[in-house]
């Protein structure tokens, strides 16, 4: 891959907030990847962000393609689930990564979920 080609950020998880966090990123400038494991949200997002602008967002569909798409050191937001979802998902891209490069966990925790008592 090209490094002109390479994004500054990714973010992983395109529900509603993934999708509008990183098309907000795009739209001030900044070049980002994205990724979901079901393939239809990149898709999806892609398509928003060529109508809302012609945004510089890339879109990735495997975890290899989406690390390696992103400038060293490399910054990735994940929004994904709570828990296991979590860990598999930085399993996965763990893999593909380098010393000095960065998760950033941004989902939500759902303490009713996880055990906690009100």
């Amino acid at each position: 891959m090209e490094s002109a080609a390479l994004s500054r950020i990714g973010l992983a998880g395109l529900a509603v907030m993934g999708q509008n966090l990183a098309l907000n990123i795009a739209e001030k400038g900044f070049p980002i990847s994205v990724y979901n494991r079901t393939t239809s949200k990149v898709d999806e997002t892609l398509d928003r962000a060529a109508v809302e602008g012609n945004l510089p967002v890339s879109g990735q569909y495997s975890p290899r393609d989406f690390v390696l798409s992103l400038q060293r050191p490399r910054s990735l937001i994940i929004l994904v689930k709570a828990g296991a979802p979590v860990d598999q998902t930085i399993a996965a891209f763990s893999e593909y990564m380098e010393p000095g490069d960065c998760i950033i966990d941004g989902g939500n925790e759902h303490l009713g979920e996880s055990g906690g008592s009100g």
